[in-house]
């Protein structure tokens, strides 16, 4: 039956999860654009404050499900797997059309795995693809044993499924769709009260995540690389951007030359931002589509760092998102070993003065920007779902 027929369709009743605040924002975004296509169909799952605000709740929220890297799993592990068995088990009861599994892929695809050798018979949908082109190939036969539908958000990642059974749809990334419905306000400064003390200042942005242990881990250095980024450049000064629930606390005896930034303002941050140190995630993607150079800190614990470099045996030539977009070397990566106040700090000027490094920097944020140009991923994405189940 043709898309165009809005909403005579059966009604269909769909499990979304998302165990991350990314995860529940595409859920948000990818739920809008369900309804407006069948507006009966009803969905639950495990939700957090932007899939709650479209009404949508279930048995567990997302908040619940909130670790990062081996070290975090492994010490959260009795809970997981509590919660792991309970959603299977819930799924099955309540016997759902079709589940919808957003990022999150080590619990995903096991979750995956364990409806189906349970007999769920349902359609199940992974949207944002692992990264089986860094790491863990052998996961593509899994997918395509378990899942119907797999929506990737880049377009390399669609060639690597080529020689698999899996049907593979390049959506786009949301990021775009974000960016072009923010509403920025230019007042955000004043309101930060960076304004009265940052006459004739300029801004660099520092992102050291979200979560506890990604904010314990690089906020301390990046504070310190910002402090000799100061003494070198005594007009600059450094918004920090709280990008999730966990506060921002400085080091003591800081210099007065920090504001905190409320996760509301992280894209007016970017935008006017001159440089920006971050930690290697989505948010250096964020920052090159607003034309912000970076210096990218991608640090592990120790434990991490060996399940990595031995179990899952990652290598790279480049580990941020945008340089593997780019295919080149447009964001300076500090990784591991590497990371230092003075390392930091050494990038960052190179990006933040006039120099080739930043040219090179600016010419492939704008070679992404280019590349993602597909405005409306959310939309795409309900598309290939509503086909899949009608």
């Amino acid at each position: 039956m043709s898309l165009n027929n809005r909403g005579t369709n059966n009604k269909k009743n769909l499990f979304i999860f998302a165990g991350e605040l990314s995860g529940d924002l595409h859920g948000s975004r990818l739920i809008t654009a369900i309804r407006e296509i069948h507006p009966a169909w009803h969905m639950e799952g495990v939700c957090g404050p932007s899939m709650r605000s479209c009404g949508v709740s279930g048995p567990l929220q997302m908040e619940d499900f909130e670790v990062m890297g081996f070290t975090d799993v492994l010490l959260n592990f009795p809970k997981l797997y509590r919660q792991f068995y309970f959603l299977r088990d819930h799924i099955i009861r309540n016997r759902f059309d079709c589940v919808i599994l957003i990022d999150y892929p080590g619990f995903n695809l096991k979750l995956a795995s364990a409806l189906r050798k349970s007999g769920y018979a349902g359609k199940i949908i992974q949207y944002i693809s692992p990264t089986v082109w860094a790491w863990g190939k052998h996961r593509i036969e899994t997918m395509s044993a378990t899942l119907d539908l797999l929506l990737t958000i880049y377009p390399f990642e669609k060639p690597h499924f080529e020689k698999s059974s899996l049907q593979v749809e390049y959506v786009g990334n949301p990021l775009r769709e974000y960016l072009s419905m923010h509403k920025y306000r230019d007042e955000w400064k004043n309101e930060v009260k960076i304004n009265a003390r940052a006459n004739n200042k300029k801004l660099i942005g520092l992102f050291p995540g979200s979560r506890k242990s990604e904010i314990k881990r690089h906020l301390p250095l990046m504070v310190q690389a910002a402090v000799q980024m100061h003494a070198a450049f005594p007009e600059t000064i450094f918004g920090i951007s709280q990008a999730g629930l966990e506060p921002i606390v400085l080091p003591k005896n800081v210099p007065d030359i920090f504001f905190v930034v409320p996760k509301q303002y992280t894209y007016e941050l970017m935008r006017d931002s001159t440089a920006a140190m971050a930690k290697s995630g989505t948010v250096t993607l964020e920052l090159a589509l607003h034309h912000c150079p970076a210096a990218v800190v991608y640090h592990l614990s120790t434990l991490n760092r060996i399940y990595a470099k031995h179990v899952l045996k990652v290598s790279l030539p480049h580990y941020c998102i945008v340089n593997i977009l780019a295919k080149d070397h447009i964001f300076p990566e500090l990784i591991e070993r590497k990371c230092s106040a003075d390392s930091l700090c050494s990038y960052v000027k190179q990006l933040y003065r006039m120099s080739p490094e930043r040219d090179k920097s600016l010419a492939g944020c704008q070679k992404i920007t280019d590349l993602l140009n597909i405005e409306n991923p959310s939309t795409m994405a309900a598309e290939a779902v509503a086909k899949l189940l009608c």
